[in-house]
């Protein structure tokens, strides 16, 4: 008889501790990774980094011309092997630390590294610094291309991207804020 009722305490604990820890008080950082891995997410013009080696494995392999002067930076021109991969613009080249372009589509992100998180704009939400990866189906990008930031309203390489997450019976990834 001790067995069952210790048995009985013990399944309510559990289930007290499971129901108090499904509130809005359970944000962490391995609920927002498992947030943005957990469902494709539309991207309109966002800008990942590539390395110089990826740089020129896509020149390699024809994902884009060698760059050339436009208008007083260097651009290297997408091919349609480049578009379909949902590359959206030319690969821009030397005004940055890194060549970078432009995506568009949807992707299933990587939360590569959760930086921070704060209070978010109303009662409910965060706001989330995290390096977040889009992964490229191509030999070229064996890893995600680390995506840039916004900082005082211009893409940056230098501070990751901030996201939104709200809560509403469950915390769900809102956008990527601008």
């Amino acid at each position: 008889m001790n067995a069952f009722k210790y048995c009985k305490l013990s399944c309510l604990a559990i289930t007290i501790g499971a129901l108090t820890a499904c509130g809005p008080g359970d944000f962490n950082y391995g609920k927002a990774g498992n947030l943005i891995q957990g469902a494709p997410m539309r991207l309109d013009a966002e800008y990942v980094m590539l390395s110089p080696q990826q740089f020129q494995c896509g020149i390699t392999e024809d994902l884009w011309d060698t760059p050339s002067d436009v208008g007083g930076h260097s651009a290297a021109r997408l091919t349609q092997k480049g578009r379909d991969l949902k590359f959206a613009d030319d690969v821009s080249v030397g005004d940055m630390r890194q060549p970078y372009v432009q995506v568009r589509g949807e992707f299933t992100l990587a939360a590569m590294d959760v930086k921070s998180d704060r209070e978010g704009p109303e009662k409910d939400s965060k706001l989330v610094d995290v390096v977040l990866g889009v992964p490229i189906n191509h030999s070229c990008f064996t890893q995600p291309l680390p995506m840039m930031g916004v900082r005082k309203g211009n893409f940056t390489q230098d501070y990751p991207p901030v996201v939104l997450f709200r809560y509403n019976n469950g915390w769900y990834l809102d956008r990527i804020m601008h």
